[in-house]
């Protein structure tokens, strides 16, 4: 029995109303720094981020970083492969196949919005107990694209971004 959830959520970077207007580039500049600093933009989840590689793939110019990541639940520690697609995608891969999408995409009147993707694996669960996770994990996904909107924008605001 497969032991996966499969959820995206998406959210409006600049719905009617958001003060400042943010550009793509001050978003992309906001998900490279997740990349080293999770913990600005999850502090309920993540505790700490430690960069232990970054390179450039010279093919593609795809920013390549390895972390570890301390997560404050269970105080677990888990080293991620971080690809950074510019301008538009951050991947997010754990060791267990766990897989965390960020995207920038635009909508058919210039919109911005910003989708998260998650494939999270929870091998030898049973039903109800992935049946539970997932309805945690929709909760993180909400959460996390929107506070990672409004976390940019506030580092806009600060002018530290």
């Amino acid at each position: 029995m497969p032991s996966v959830n499969n959820i995206a959520f998406t959210a409006p970077i600049n719905p009617p109303g958001a003060t400042p207007v943010l550009t793509k580039e001050q978003v992309w500049a906001g998900l490279l720094l997740k990349t080293r600093s999770a913990e600005i933009f999850i502090p309920n989840a993540i505790e700490s981020t430690t960069v232990i590689s970054e390179s450039k793939d010279a093919s593609t110019g795809n920013i390549i970083t390895v972390r570890e990541v301390l997560f404050r639940e269970n105080q677990r520690k888990v080293i991620e492969r971080v690809t950074a697609y510019k301008d538009t995608r951050v991947d997010f891969v754990q060791p267990d196949g766990t897989f965390i999408g960020n995207i920038i995409s635009e909508g058919a009147g210039g919109e911005m919005y910003l989708t998260y993707v998650f494939e999270w694996h929870h091998p030898g669960v049973s039903k109800e107990e992935l049946d539970a996770f997932y309805v945690k994990e929709k909760g993180i996904a909400q959460h996390s694209v929107q506070g990672t909107i409004d976390v940019i924008r506030k580092l806009v605001k600060e002018r530290k971004l």
